[in-house]
């Protein structure tokens, strides 16, 4: 399973000098055959071959003829021999296919689908008991469950009319009974606080009766109201695969929600000329003088750069030294990988937008500052 130290390992890895091989796959059988799919990934190494290692070239050929065990929808594979590096990683979430050589790994990609499709928690509940999973690029990587006190329900027609009594037994046990939910929802908040603090989650979405997901929510710490994206009904005892679909809808229509407002943000800042750049160069500046706080890059958004082999610091126009060290200039193929691998190591937030017509007209990247 892909995760956000796999990514952070590959943001930081750096050959010697040796050129790496980055190849993406889509392996969704839904979609072809695994012999076709051999073709694609022997037409994508071929496009690269005058440029790749043909050592990294075979292993990948290597590795899906006798070591990939047919999983997923997607496989991202990442090959520097000369170095000793090599990483594999299925995907539950198909990725376009892709072959690329350059001098790190090319995780544009990547970062694309851990934004749409990255971990998050579902919590399924009704008055008794809850059910917790957390999802990572859609595949189920960890699920618990709670069970609370037994909710005792009195029957229709019951003792209402014992003597002395308003209401009866009936009333006291339905009374009883409400004690005991909210007791349990309490519970299960308390339990669904820690799972997600526990495995990392800032998004959340519940299931169940729409009574008893409105009941859930009351009692939601504020942090955990404000972290949930979406609700659905949906029963307890609901298979795994339906969980997984039905909530994947809701964090990618939140997903796309989320988009929307930070390129509004972002449009309106750059509007007013304060709180917000836009545009390859405005972008890249913010980035490098480290007061960028979010970087926006369009799907799909590629660019061609230079960059310094001393100081790496990055520039558009061609030079043969860098203004700063006056180190030797070199090109970069895609200048906007390397900005997004930048801003990942400064810890900066980046949101890959998909259809944006604000975002595609201001040049397909741009940034909220910090100040």
């Amino acid at each position: 399973m892909f995760t956000e130290q796999d990514l952070s390992e590959l943001v930081q890895f750096r050959s010697d000098g040796s050129p790496v091989l980055s190849l993406y796959l889509n392996v969704d059988p839904s979609q072809q055959s695994s012999d076709q799919h051999k073709l694609s990934m022997r037409s994508l190494l071929k496009g690269v071959a005058g440029e790749a290692s043909s050592e990294d070239v075979q292993a990948m050929e290597r590795y899906f003829d006798f070591e990939y065990e047919r999983q997923g929808k997607g496989l991202a594979l990442f090959s520097c021999k000369d170095s000793d590096f090599w990483r594999s990683y299925w995907l539950a979430v198909p990725v376009h296919n892709l072959a690329y050589v350059s001098p790190r790994p090319y995780i544009k990609p990547l970062t694309d689908v851990l934004d749409a499709y990255g971990r998050y928690a579902v919590v399924l509940v009704d008055s008794e008991g809850a059910r917790m999973f957390l999802f990572q690029l859609g595949e189920l990587a960890e699920a618990s469950g709670i069970f609370g006190e037994e909710v005792r329900r009195s029957k229709h027609g019951g003792a209402s009319g014992v003597a002395g009594m308003r209401g009866g037994m009936a009333v006291r046990t339905a009374r009883k009974g409400e004690v005991t939910v909210q007791r349990n929802m309490r519970e299960v908040a308390e339990v669904t606080e820690a799972f997600c603090q526990h495995n990392g989650c800032y998004r959340l979405v519940v299931g169940g009766s729409e009574a008893n997901v409105r009941q859930l929510l009351d009692v939601l710490t504020k942090q955990l109201q404000d972290a949930v994206v979406g609700t659905f009904v949906i029963d307890l005892g609901a298979p795994v695969s339906d969980v997984q679909a039905r909530s994947m809808e809701l964090i990618e229509k939140a997903a796309v929600e989320r988009e929307r407002e930070l390129v509004d943000e972002m449009w309106a800042g750059w509007k007013r000329g304060s709180g917000a750049v836009v545009g390859l160069s405005d972008t890249l500046a913010a980035l490098q003088e480290h007061r960028a706080g979010t970087l926006l890059v369009l799907a799909g958004y590629s660019a061609s750069g230079h960059r310094c082999r001393e100081c790496r610091y990055l520039m558009l126009v061609e030079r043969d030294e860098c203004p700063l060290c006056g180190g030797r200039m070199e090109p970069v193929e895609d200048i906007v990988d390397t900005l997004t691998r930048r801003a990942l190591e400064q810890g900066i937030e980046v949101e890959i937008v998909r259809g944006s017509g604000k975002l595609e007209e201001v040049g397909s990247v741009g940034a909220l500052l910090r100040y």
